[in-house]
């Protein structure tokens, strides 16, 4: 299925948050759409998170664990989440593994020409 583009509504969030945060916003819509179409690719998620713990790293324990219960519970929402917790899950979020590589590319291709138009309308 084709990428959404950003909407309009989109570029007062560049201006909030910055391009890196709306791209990962982004990727995350596009897994969470993915993830309610094919719940199948939950078990990937699984695997990648089991895999991410196995690093032990003290400092994204935390948010790995709490992917694990948001993974678990399918809460999506909080992936999805446009506050400083959501902003900060998605920073280590495992959700964007799960996206065929062309909707990653086509996502951050929107966030760039988006980025562009801004700029240029500065």
């Amino acid at each position: 299925s084709p990428v959404a583009a950003p909407a309009a509504s989109d570029v007062p969030r560049l201006d909030r948050h910055g391009p890196q945060d709306l791209q990962s916003l982004l990727l995350h819509r596009e897994a969470v759409a993915l993830l309610r179409t094919n719940p199948s690719l939950v078990a990937r998620l699984e695997r990648t998170l089991t895999r991410w713990l196995q690093r032990d790293d003290p400092n994204s324990r935390p948010l790995l664990e709490r992917w694990c219960d948001i993974v678990a519970a399918r809460d999506w929402d909080a992936a999805l989440a446009e506050d400083e917790q959501g902003q900060q899950l998605r920073q280590a979020s495992p959700l964007p593994t799960v996206l065929p590589e062309q909707t990653r590319l086509a996502v951050i291709r929107e966030v760039k020409a988006l980025k562009d138009r801004a700029r240029a309308a500065a």
